[in-house]
């Protein structure tokens, strides 16, 4: 049943990221990240100066053309790199991200790119023909109908439009690696998820006697 715009949604989450914490809780991971926060950014400006001296010291000391280029391309690699590191950090800190999933649905929000708008999602999985991985952890649904699942972009802005799926696959990135196994490994049948049964190999047969046992208690097998 889908929920109505001003009525809530009672159903209990299988799994949800990020996870409800208490009001102490929720103190602890505050402070917990504004510590982390000033961490990333101490070494983004360490980057930052690392590579402007050794880009100044290509540029102003060094004579020889070649090494001046490679000390300068060193420079900026470096502040690239420590940019790169505080981006990333940032990312994985993303508060718009989430991901709620039911028995009967996913309710789910990544971010499009590099850019500042969200894909938010509501996917019911009997909407679901099949599903498989990419090479890069993308986890594509596969749809046969779109009926009561639910695709909206929203921009920086805060607009909201319909988002259509191209060739009528929706693609999921998660956050949490742990959301995507509980799809794979619970919701499989539902979505259409390859999924192999291994054989299990149980050795019912009781291979020492009591006899044996009296002799051989650390089972050497007679050696």
């Amino acid at each position: 049943m889908r929920i109505k715009k001003g009525e809530f949604n009672t159903m209990q989450a299988v799994y949800e990221y990020p996870p409800k914490l208490s009001r102490s809780e929720r103190m602890v991971k505050a402070a917990h990240d504004l510590e982390e926060h000033k961490k990333m950014q101490r070494n983004m400006y360490k980057n930052l100066a690392l590579g402007a001296v050794i880009i100044a010291i290509g540029i102003v000391f060094v004579k020889v053309t070649a090494v001046k280029i490679l000390l300068v391309l060193l420079g900026l690699c470096n502040c690239s790199v420590g940019g790169l590191m505080y981006w990333y950090y940032a990312l994985s800190r993303d508060a718009e991200v989430y991901t709620r999933i039911y028995d009967d649905h996913i309710e789910h929000s990544q971010r499009q790119g590099l850019s500042k708008s969200y894909l938010h999602i509501c996917l019911y999985y009997d909407e679901v023909e099949r599903s498989y991985q990419t090479n890069k952890g993308r986890l594509v649904c596969v749809l046969k109908s779109v009926e009561r699942s639910s695709f909206k972009l929203m921009d920086k802005a805060g607009v909201e439009k319909v988002f259509v799926p191209k060739e009528g696959s929706i693609a999921l990135s998660f956050q949490d690696t742990k959301g995507k196994l509980v799809l794979i490994n619970d919701f499989y049948e539902q979505i259409g998820y390859p999924h192999k049964e291994y054989n299990k190999i149980e050795d019912d047969d009781d291979y020492y006697s009591e006899e044996d046992m009296k002799w051989d208690k650390l089972h050497k097998h007679g050696l």
